[in-house]
């Protein structure tokens, strides 16, 4: 009797007519088109003097944001801050705000200044980092661990600690810049590989705790990215071995930030975003090498 049962219910729900589970229209999919346009938007991006952080803040830029530059050398938020105002479509002026992320007070100042100057926050890329190598014979080596926990790890918890109610407000988002360090172990690395493992736990556990609050918080994790003219030794090396067979560039890495930002990712949080060529995937050999 049971067996009936089946055999004559499966046609039946097969049967029936197909009802779209999500009310979806035409203008939810063309809102794609414009996903991209951040004019409105305040976006904070730390270490954005130099490196991937100004290329994270450029293109921002481009894309209509009002953008907070930061750094420790004034003549380099300077330049970035200039190149920022000259790429913005409407020539909007950037904040430039200068300091040391390891200073609970700069921290305060930083985000104040923020809010004073645009009166929100709705994206904070958590980018400054250093990486010193190192290694556990060092006598220095708690020292260099202190260090670089300090900006790499304490800061990104000082920085989300005091962004939280502005982004709230917006319905923000938090952009963790991790390392593939995380996904592979490297030798001389042991500070920054720890802080940066820090860094991925510190985004989904966050992810699951501002969820409410409406804040997505994610990580992206860059390969080797050519900041210099001339590349140094381990990013050559990493170059003929990743699949892709090229550095990554700091735009590389802005597009990947800028995507976990827009409305594009609106169903994303507590990721890490790989943007490495591929990397990743031979980076057993990289370590022996």
């Amino acid at each position: 009797m049971n067996t009936f049962i089946v055999l004559v219910l499966v046609p039946m729900v097969l049967a029936l007519p197909y009802q779209a589970y999500a009310d979806f229209d035409i203008k939810d999919y063309k809102d794609v088109i414009n996903s991209r346009n951040f004019t409105g938007k305040v976006v904070l991006v730390t270490g954005s003097s130099s490196g991937i952080g100004e290329g994270i803040a450029k293109l921002f830029s481009v894309l209509g944001a009002n953008v907070v530059v930061t750094g420790r050398k004034e003549a380099d938020v300077q330049r970035v801050a200039k190149e920022v105002q000259e790429w913005s479509p409407k020539k909007l002026k950037p904040l430039e705000v200068v300091g040391d992320l390891t200073q609970t007070e700069f921290i305060a100042t930083l985000i104040g200044n923020t809010i004073k100057t645009f009166g929100k926050l709705d994206v904070l890329v958590n980018n400054a980092a250093i990486y010193p190598t190192n290694n556990i014979t060092q006598t220095d080596i708690m020292q260099v661990w202190d260090q670089v926990f300090a900006i790499d790890l304490r800061a990104v918890v000082e920085l989300i600690h005091e962004s939280v109610p502005y982004l709230e407000k917006t319905n923000g988002t938090i952009i963790d810049i991790s390392s593939l360090y995380v996904m592979s172990p490297s030798a001389q690395n042991l500070a920054y590989g720890s802080a940066k493992a820090g860094v991925d736990m510190i985004t989904k556990v966050l992810a699951l705790e501002l969820a409410s609050k409406g804040i997505r918080v994610n990580s992206l994790s860059p390969g080797c990215i050519q900041t210099t003219d001339k590349p140094g030794p381990i990013c050559s090396i990493a170059k003929t071995i990743t699949p892709l067979k090229r550095l990554g560039q700091p735009l590389d890495i802005a597009k990947g930030v800028v995507f976990l930002a827009s409305s594009d990712a609106s169903y994303i949080t507590g990721a890490n975003l790989v943007v490495d060529g591929g990397h990743v995937y031979t980076i057993a050999g990289y370590n022996t090498l």
